[in-house]
């Protein structure tokens, strides 16, 4: 052996082949000594036989390839004494003790000696222990170990290492050109070797063993073999390998024709594995002159299939007996493995990796049916799992495009479904903070979460739905606000750590609606939260205006990452690589049969599994026990004509089932992809369907169906294979099919709860509903139209409306033609239903229609008010209040109500005084002690609400009269939820009236009723009118601005959630002011604004994006002037302003301007949009009114330095009682403003010593109330008065301060005034 080998053997031990052979053998026969040996042991020999043919032949390529400077023959080279084996030592056989159990794993290399090349046989680092050891297959005697549906059998990915490495060996190319003919004799004497090695015997004629190597090596015989092997001549084999060199042309003559005649025993006889057979066969045969087919043409072709033996020995080495499938043969597909789709399976990982870092994703994959769609997501699954993350899975159904619009509340439950799943993963603490998350984003009230995902409640009782009450008109979920809700759910439960993928199948069968909650979820959650959306369709069965592709530029134009995939056939190659491991054969015996079948199936990977099975299932690919592998007749094959068409196999085969199967297949068929057990047990009560479960079972044995783990339901395999089940049922009978299946069903569960079925049995009959030879019978239209208002209804429930509008159309289309004269009530009770539906869908013109023909046809007043109470809804959330205020003035008056067209003051003042006496004591107990009123009174009372809410801006002079009405039904006839909201008005006008203005009692009232509402009524739909009329225009009298804000916002959330999206934007605009004059962050307020214009666009509220556009235009330009803020829409801001003036809001407008102008440093027009300001403000009392005035008392004292008079010595004086009277209720808020304006009021007047201590008194109190803003500007104040004084160094104290906390509060401009101040300052020429 050479040097270097001995280099890189290490403590190997090392051994000639020809030894180790015989050590094999020894070891065999010692081993049989010990319990446990068999078939086992031998499967182990086997492998580490192949592992050194594997190396041999790497060798023998290698010498090919790199000729040495002195060439040897090939027969030298590839004679049995030219090789080495470096494997582990044994130790245990050395000691005497029990044999080491040798692994296959022990043979780490080999050596050829001349030439002199040596290599090691390695796994890569990245790979191993990722293959289990040979005992995973079986430990028993007479067992196979692993049959072919072992996936983890004991093979491993090898590669070798040549040493001494050459500078050509990186390159992998060709060093030396070859001829075929040297080729197959270099290939037919690696045969020769190879069958010495593994059968210790010579095939050369006249060869044998002596008796000693007889018996070494008698394990692997057989007993027929045995006896053949002893008439053989014992010295013959080592009298030729001592001489090899000498006789080598003799070999090359005599052995190509000979070797293959009957003196060799065949491998096959001598008990070897079929795949050693045929390999060695193969290598043998290419000595033959009609050199058959499968002979090898190259030592390459040899080294793939060692390798690929070596890879997967269970399948591919050892023989096994073939998958028995209802007592036949079947082949042994890799049921998870994903033939030739490595670049999408490393695409698709990478998305998710990259949202497990914190960012949403979306992931389309188009492909014809059957293309691998659904099974490239699942090589995804378990990743997901793997970080703890979740998998929301749904996969469309082609038959609800027959019939309803399902996706919707399909995407619902499945978001319902992710409750439990958090539940089941989640630990108790990950639970507590996920419970303390969801309260401070949905606040105290999670009765409209709940509504939409039940499961909440399964998280903890805390969040379980509160209240049973009746659902009102406004407290139905739109699609908007169902998106509005899921986001913030997904905000909450998803993040980095335990990401969530949400996958959609078959998007081709899906509707807009669902694809809006996708939209909606993915762009909101671009930022903070990890959603992967993954959505797969068949892009042969869409169109060009389908809503996918609208959905992928929406998000690809709103910054989410998108990918788009398309799947297409199986190529050539890696089809036959499916077929070689559904047979177990090398791919290149395969090819022929792959070939005809990739020209039959186009690649199609259903196809091709489904083509294979007709041809098992027809005789024409079977397995031959003889041969011990698959045969097939190719020419029978080639000629078969399947029409390209998967469905026809699938529909032959069954076809040619029992009728009790078919019939089973039928009925699962008609009812999607899956069919509940519950419908089932159903059915199997009648006894034409008494063996459906049967069938059903059946149905799975046959492999077209399957039980869905954890339920009993029955699934469809493949939706392909649900079609061709459908096909059964001939298109002229498919509707009475359903129908009769309904019909069925429906007079099966007579009396019986059918919630979790009823969209099953409503889907079915009308499929057969518009034939009229199916529904006659009045009082049978009637039942089915009650059916569907039942199937209408839950929908709702659902919050699907889409869905709900479908139902309930048909309900109404069963009705006779006078159904307002024969079904009046139910007629009420559907147009009603559908009206809401439809205004919920968005159809506002058909929902306004409906409703008008029932105000129409019905008899009385009480049957008027549902739609009356969403007419005005719908008026309100147009825009047309005063349209709004009419109707309600209507149905007041028909229900007994004066109200009056207007109040004098003295009317006023009485009504007040009346009102304020009986509430003078009132408090939270009395009101959750308060009887009930009745319902009578109560719908009287939620008109007057409802009139009080529209008043509040069209009608502002009634709002008084209309609040304290509600406040006095309520305190005579006892409490119900719209009472809370009387209350709530109530106390906004007590703030805001002149006549009896009393903060203290406003207050009072308004925090009593809103514990009320917390602690006695649950009402999604009052959330917001209450947040915004006591959060708004109440509480900051008292409460913390910043607290007033937050709740503000939840009061936008509530109304978004509960689909009082109009109220929702009513809080958005009071939200943003509050928080602005709070001093939050200008940048981060500019955000939210931002927010709520995209929002508004959205639900097209004109009005509220007037409002939040000013404020923006404010923001962006105390921000920088707009430099980089601005949207650039001068004109458009020009044409809110006239807008505004013309809805009689001048006032908002004038607000806005003073704030720029006070803060930009323009004295003189500050004290313009002031003065205009007042002089249209309808509300002394409120927020703006107060901030205002607290600017003009400070803008004054610039504007005196100009033009001292009375006038003007007179307004800083008024702006210090109101201040000091709204500081009387909350120093939190108005006492730095206070010390603010009396410093500046002292500095004016020059009392240095006073102004000093109100100065810092006003900084102080403003850091204290965070009030960032604020303590800048009295630090810029003060900073000015030093400098007045003479103080430059106090000065630049305080100036430095003021920009530090401008800065702080992102106002670039004014950090940019007082630099300018400050070099001025250091220049000695500060501007007076």
């Amino acid at each position: 052996m050479s040097q270097k080998s001995s280099n890189i053997s290490g403590t190997l031990a090392l051994t000639p082949l020809r030894r180790w052979i015989e050590a094999e053998a020894k070891k065999q026969i010692s081993a049989r000594q010990y319990a446990g040996f068999g078939e086992k042991r031998k499967n182990e020999m086997i492998l580490r036989k192949t592992a050194v043919a594997y190396g041999i032949a790497e060798l023998v390529r290698h010498a090919r390839a790199h000729p040495s400077a002195n060439p040897r023959s090939v027969g030298e080279q590839c004679c049995i004494d030219n090789f080495v084996v470096r494997t582990l030592p044994d130790d245990a056989a050395a000691a005497g003790r029990t044999p080491r159990s040798s692994s296959w794993n022990d043979v780490k290399g080999l050596d050829m000696l001349l030439p002199g090349r040596s290599l090691n046989i390695v796994e890569p680092f990245f790979l191993r222990s990722s293959f289990s050891d040979v005992s995973s297959g079986s430990d028993q005697e007479g067992q196979t170990s692993g049959s072919g549906e072992q996936e983890d059998g004991m093979g491993k990915y090898l590669e070798v290492e040549f040493f001494p490495p050459r500078p050509d060996d990186a390159a992998g190319g060709e060093s030396a050109a070859v001829s075929q003919r040297e080729e197959d004799s270099r290939c037919h004497l690696l045969g020769v070797l190879l069958y010495e090695l593994f059968s210790h015997l010579s095939p050369y004629p006249g060869a044998r063993f002596s008796e000693s190597e007889l018996e070494n090596g008698g394990d692997v015989l057989t007993e027929p073999a045995r006896k053949k092997a002893r008439t053989l001549d014992p010295t013959c084999i080592a009298e030729h390998l001592s001489n090899s060199a000498q006789v080598e042309d003799e070999i090359q003559e005599q052995t190509h024709s000979a070797v293959h005649k009957s003196s060799c025993i065949p491998l096959r006889e001598l008990g070897f594995p079929s795949s050693i057979c045929l390999l060695v066969q193969n290598l043998l045969e290419c000595g033959e002159g009609d050199r058959p087919e499968d002979a090898y043409d190259s030592l390459d072709s040899v080294i793939k299939d060692l390798h690929l033996l070596l890879l997967d020995p269970s399948r591919f080495l050892f023989d096994h007996e073939p998958t028995l499938e209802n007592g036949s043969i079947q082949l042994s597909f890799r049921k998870h493995l994903l033939y030739g789709r490595e670049n999408e399976v490393s695409s698709i990982t990478d998305a998710f990796c990259r949202v497990s870092s914190g960012k949403s994703e979306a992931f389309f994959i188009g492909g014809f049916s059957g293309s691998g769609k659904s099974m490239l997501v699942n090589s995804l699954t378990a990743r997901v799992d793997m970080t703890e993350g979740y998998v929301l899975t749904h996969k469309f159904d082609q038959k609800y495009t027959r019939s309803k619009e399902r996706p919707l509340l399909e995407v619902i439950s499945l978001f319902n479904d992710l409750c439990l799943l958090i539940k089941q993963k989640r630990s108790q603490q990950d639970l507590l903070v996920i419970i303390k998350n969801l309260t401070e984003v949905f606040g105290t009230d999670f009765s409209v979460l709940a509504q939409l995902l039940p499961n909440i409640q399964a998280l903890s009782s805390e969040l379980k739905q509160t209240g049973d009450e009746k659902k009102e008109s406004g407290d139905q979920m739109n699609l908007r606000s169902v998106c509005f809700t899921l986001k913030h759910f997904m905000s909450v439960v998803s993040s980095k750590s335990h990401p969530v993928m949400l996958f959609l199948d078959d998007l081709q069968w899906c509707n807009n609606s669902a694809l809006t909650v996708v939209e909606s979820i993915l762009c909101d959650l671009s930022v903070s939260s990890c959603l992967f959306f993954v959505g797969s369709y068949r892009n042969t069965e869409v169109q060009d205006d389908h809503a996918i592709f609208p959905l992928m530029d929406s998000l690809s134009a709103s910054g989410i990452p998108t990918t788009k995939l398309s799947l297409e056939g199986l190529n050539p190659e890696d089809l036959n690589t499916l077929v070689s491991d559904a047979m177990g054969m090398f791919p290149r015996i395969c090819e022929p049969l792959s070939d005809i079948v990739y020209q039959k199936t186009k690649g199609n990977p259903f196809f091709v599994l489904e083509f294979l099975r007709s041809l098992v299932d027809g005789g024409l690919l079977k397995y031959n026990a003889k041969k011990r592998r698959w045969v097939w007749e190719e020419d029978r094959i080639s000629s078969m004509d399947i029409t390209g068409n998967v469905l026809y196999l699938l529909s032959s085969k069954m076809n040619g089932l029992s009728e009790n199967i078919q019939s089973a297949l039928k009925v699962a068929a008609c009812f999607g992809i899956k069919i509940k057990e519950s419908v089932v047990g159903y059915l199997s009560t009648d006894s034409d369907y008494s063996n459906i479960h049967d069938g059903l079972e059946q149905a799975v044995r046959e492999g077209f169906m399957i039980k869905i783990m954890g339920t009993a339901d029955f699934k469809f395999v493949h939706d392909k294979v649900r079609e061709a089940a459908y096909s059964l049922i001939t298109d002229t009978e498919k509707n009475k099919y359903h129908y009769n299946l309904g019909m069925l069903l429906y007079s099966t569960t007579k009396g019986s709860d059918i919630d979790d079925i009823v969209f099953s049995i409503a889907d079915q009959i009308n499929h057969g509903i518009d034939d009229d030879s199916s529904v006659k019978s009045p009082d049978l239209r009637i039942d089915l139209a009650d059916l569907n208002e039942m199937a209408g209804a839950k929908a709702v429930d659902c919050s699907d409306n889409v869905t709900s509008r479908s139902y309930l159309n048909i309900a109404l289309s069963l009705l006779p033609s006078d159904h307002w004269k024969s079904h009046y009530n139910r007629s009420l009770r559907l147009s009603f239903l559908l009206a809401k539906a439809s205004y919920l869908c968005g159809d506002v013109k058909k929902a306004q229609g409906i409703l008008q023909e029932i105000l129409g046809e019905c008899h009385c007043i009480e049957d008027k008010l549902p739609a009356y109470s969403l007419i005005v809804s719908i008026l309100n959330a147009c825009g047309e209040g005063r349209d709004a205020y009419i109707a309600c003035q209507e149905v007041l008056s028909q229900l007994g109500e004066e109200i009056p067209e207007s109040l004098d003051t003295k009317q006023a003042t009485k009504m007040i005084e009346e009102t304020s006496k009986m509430v003078q004591c009132i408090s939270e107990t009395d009101l959750l002690e308060m009887k009930e009123m009745d319902e009578k009174l109560s719908i009287t009372l939620k008109f007057y609400s409802l009139m009080a809410t529209v008043s509040f801006f069209a009608k502002a002079d009634m709002f008084g009269f209309l609040a304290c009405r509600c406040v006095q039904l309520t305190m005579k006839h006892g409490i119900c939820k719209y009472s809370i909201m009387g209350f709530v008005q109530y106390s906004t006008m007590f703030c805001g009236n002149n006549i009896a203005k009393d903060i203290t009692a406003a207050s009072r009232i308004g925090k009593a009723a809103i514990c009320c509402m917390k602690k006695r009524f649950h009402s999604a739909g009052l959330m917001p009118k209450i947040c915004f009329a006591y959060y708004g225009f109440v509480a900051f009298h008292t409460e913390p601005l910043q607290s007033c804000a937050d709740m503000l916002r939840q009061g936008f959330d509530a109304g978004m959630s509960s689909g009082e999206s109009t109220t929702a934007f009513f809080n958005a605009t009071q939200h943003i002011k509050t928080a602005l004059i709070a001093g939050e962050k200008l940048k981060t307020l500019l955000e939210k604004v931002d927010y709520y214009l995209e929002l508004a666009d959205q639900y097209k509220n004109e009005l509220a994006k007037i409002y939040l556009l000013i404020f923006r235009d404010t923001l962006s330009t105390l921000i920088d002037k707009g430099e980089s803020t601005s949207l650039n829409s001068t004109n458009k801001n020009a044409n809110n302003e006239n807008a505004l003036k013309q809805a009689n809001f001048s006032e908002v407008m004038y607000f806005h301007r003073a704030i720029q102008a006070y803060w930009l440093g323009h004295s003189e027009r500050c004290h313009h949009y002031v003065g205009k300001m007042l002089q249209t403000a309808s509300a002394p009392g409120r927020l703006n009114s107060i901030m205002v005035m607290f600017i003009h008392g400070l803008n004054s004292f610039q504007v005196l330095k100009r033009q001292n008079t009375a006038k003007l010595r007179a307004i800083p004086k008024n702006a210090i009682a109101t201040l000091k009277a709204a500081n009387a209720h909350s120093r939190w808020n108005f006492r730095n403003k206070v010390h603010l304006l009396e410093a500046e009021n002292f500095s004016f007047q020059g009392n240095h010593d006073e102004a000093k201590a109100s100065y810092a008194a006003a900084i102080t109190s403003a850091r204290c109330s965070r009030f960032i803003h604020e303590q800048a500007l009295a630090c810029e104040l003060a900073g000015f008065h030093y400098i007045k004084m003479g103080d430059l160094r106090s000065a630049c104290g305080f100036l430095n301060q003021a920009k530090q906390c401008y800065a702080e509060w992102g106002s670039q401009i004014k950090v940019d005034s007082v630099t300018r101040q400050l070099e001025n300052l250091a220049t000695g020429r500060m501007m007076s």
